[in-house]
């Protein structure tokens, strides 16, 4: 398996920075000395995203196998090209990129409105929906029946947290790819969208929203002055610079090999939730993902199930 490099990462220093990709398959793969092993796929996934000097690591727990990367090395999409390079392809995606959609600022422009936004208009929170005193993170998810754009994905979950109590001014950072390399270089191709007050808006009007915002660059390699400001600013206001949910959606994956795909997107910034999204064989499986010392595994069910609801 080609491994990516991770270079010189400039982000949240607080978190590991995985990404997670379980693929069940039909029989329990076979384990050498560099995959690590764990009695549950629950207990794979705790390990897997904890940080690590590894670009990619892989784990198996009985039929499930776990691709953990650094977000640095790899995005959503290069974590189906790593399960083929594993031997479990052809694995495709109807996710398209962005191409060359413009960027609305340039990351030191982003970094200085979003310390404005912090300071002013910071994203809405999350009522935790009950505490919990561990380290790491929380992981659930859920299955429906049928396949969801993302626009639908974000709609449905904004509703869910304007019920369960969040304030105003929601912002979604949705997570989409640029153009895949031309040369099938797996490497972290990713770019934010950025919507404000989504609880504002309508499908129709999510929809092209995410049609039309302009892109925003993700944490990667910038220049020293530029590096130590952000460094700086990421740790005062983590909590306040970030969204108050992040959605990521891989599409619809055409995987003959494979009976059923789970995607947990990195929790940074604000709230710390992350969405994740993954079609496959008719089904869609959704999970949240969230720091374990803000949230518990029942309350972000509930969360889950109120998302979920509005999409069933």
């Amino acid at each position: 398996m080609t491994t990516p490099t991770t270079g010189h990462w400039v982000a949240d220093p607080s978190i590991g920075w995985r990404i997670l990709l379980t693929a069940t398959l039909p029989d329990q793969p076979q384990v050498d000395d560099t995959v690590r092993t764990a009695t549950s796929t629950a207990e794979l996934r705790r390990a897997l995203v904890a940080p690590d000097p590894q670009p990619v690591v892989v784990g198996v727990a009985g039929h499930d196998l776990v691709v953990s990367a650094h977000h640095a090395a790899v995005d959503g999409l290069g974590l189906l090209r790593i399960l083929e390079q594993l031997g479990h392809g052809p694995v495709t995606s109807s996710a398209r990129g962005v191409g060359d959609r413009s960027a609305g600022h340039g990351y030191a422009g982003t970094v200085v409105r979003r310390l404005v936004e912090a300071a002013l208009r910071p994203p809405a929170r999350i009522p935790p929906q009950g505490r919990g005193p561990a380290a790491g993170d929380v992981m659930v998810e859920i299955e429906l029946p049928g396949s969801f754009r993302t626009g639908q994905i974000v709609h449905a979950a904004v509703a869910a947290l304007a019920d369960l109590g969040a304030g105003p001014h929601v912002a979604v950072a949705v997570g989409v790819t640029r153009d895949p390399d031309p040369n099938g270089l797996i490497e972290d191709r990713s770019a934010l969208l950025r919507l404000r007050d989504v609880e504002r808006l309508e499908l129709p009007e999510i929809e092209r929203a995410l049609r039309e915002a302009p892109v925003e660059r993700p944490p990667g390699t910038r220049s020293g002055s530029v590096n130590r400001a952000a460094a700086i600013a990421m740790r005062l206001l983590a909590r306040r610079l970030g969204s108050t949910l992040l959605v990521s959606h891989l599409g619809e994956v055409t995987a003959p090999a494979i009976d059923r795909l789970v995607f947990h997107p990195v929790t940074a910034g604000g709230t710390g939730i992350a969405l994740g999204a993954v079609g496959h064989g008719g089904r869609t499986v959704l999970t949240l993902r969230a720091r374990a010392a803000d949230w518990h595994a029942d309350g972000l069910e509930r969360v889950l199930e109120a998302v979920g609801g509005r999409l069933a």
